[in-house]
């Protein structure tokens, strides 16, 4: 199908009843779910198994979520004004409801974007502390939020300039250079994302406790390099949406990672959270092993200290999390740090001598030969 429409006529080969309309929906719609999931799944266990309830970061990250609906509507809301389509099949009207959602997606998903990125900062915080890295990342986020929007909204005089300067030739007005916008902001954001990723480095190096374990723990906050990933992977789809003459077919790509990385960081930044989740559903087997060893033992009293150490030197069991000369903050056991260090077998208390990071396990048995 070839026809001449608002935009002129269309290039030679151009099959103009193509559409990426499945493309944008399934992808939008699956990922939504998954984020959406692992809020729920974080609230869940925050709740029923972490004992402190929800915290500044937990409450960060439904904002973030109910932010990252937004972007998703957003997404599916261009499919009937023409995303996803070729441009010479797209009215006037159309592109200009098009790109009006555009206008109002830029600021939902920079305000989501920044909501997530100061969860993970917040998480961080209450697992770790604050110092002068932290400060410096936790600065920039927010800054670039406000960076962002301030000069989205204030790019064109007058807004409506945005949308009505490719189809209203009588319209009259500035805007900034969007692909300059989009490229600069794009950069920014993906260092941000990778100077959070190295906030807890260091505090983990200093942790007493087994290399492997280290790198166990490191590789959890390391899952949010996803997000730098899916960061880089829009900056380039942004790249060739603004180079691009058929603009309403690039645009679906770039709607599609525009989405993505919101729900990936989402998904990343609930990830350490389960540890509580994940070890309740270990200590349901280990305690039934536990349970066998400890029938088959003649000792009672030495079964029971062998089932302790063995939880210690699994890190299944609850304690403190020490580095170096302090702990780590209390409400810290989402992921595991340490309960125990298991090299010299001593617990680990905080400045002024007040093991705040000690949990007792509830779920002990008893056994007597008697």
């Amino acid at each position: 199908m070839s026809a001449s429409g608002a935009w002129g006529p269309a290039p030679q080969g151009v099959d103009l009843s193509q559409n990426q309309n499945a493309a944008i929906i399934g992808s939008v719609v699956a990922i939504m779910t998954v984020g959406l999931s692992a809020v729920v799944l974080r609230v869940v266990t925050r709740l029923k198994y972490s004992g402190p309830g929800l915290a500044e970061d937990d409450y960060m990250i439904m904002v973030a979520a109910i932010l990252g609906i937004g972007t998703a509507i957003c997404c599916l809301a261009s499919v009937p004004w023409g995303g996803g389509k070729h441009l010479w099949v797209v009215s006037f009207d159309e592109f200009t409801k098009l790109y009006q959602t555009t206008y109002a997606f830029v600021i939902v998903y920079i305000t989501c974007i920044t909501a997530t990125k100061t969860s993970i900062l917040l998480f961080y915080r209450r697992v770790f502390g604050t110092g002068v890295i932290w400060s410096i990342v936790f600065t920039l986020t927010i800054c670039h939020g406000l960076e962002v929007t301030i000069t989205w909204l204030s790019g064109c005089r007058p807004v409506d300039y945005y949308w009505k300067q490719y189809t209203d030739p009588n319209a009259v007005g500035t805007c900034i250079d969007a692909s300059l916008f989009y490229f600069i902001n794009g950069i920014i954001g993906l260092f941000i994302d990778v100077s959070i990723l190295l906030v807890p480095i260091p505090t983990i190096i200093k942790l007493r406790m087994p290399p492997t374990k280290k790198l166990f723990i490191g590789g959890i906050l390391l899952l949010g390099s996803f997000v730098c990933v899916a960061s880089a992977i829009r900056i380039v789809m942004m790249d060739q949406l603004v180079h691009s003459a058929d603009f309403t077919w690039a645009m679906s790509k770039v709607f599609i990672w525009s989405c993505c990385e919101p729900f990936v960081g989402i998904v990343c930044a609930c990830l350490p959270t389960y540890a509580p989740l994940v070890r309740r559903w270990g200590s349901w087997s280990a305690g039934s092993a536990a349970a066998a060893a400890a029938a088959s033992s003649s000792s009672p009293g030495r079964a029971a200290a062998k089932r302790g150490g063995g939880d210690g030197a699994r890190g299944g069991g609850w304690g403190v999390y020490a580095v170096g000369e302090t702990t780590l903050r209390g409400d810290s056991d989402e992921i595991e740090l340490t309960a125990v260090d298991v090299e010299s077998g001593k617990l680990g208390l905080e400045r002024g001598g007040y093991p705040r990071g000690i949990m007792v396990r509830k779920d002990f048995s008893w056994q007597s030969s008697a």
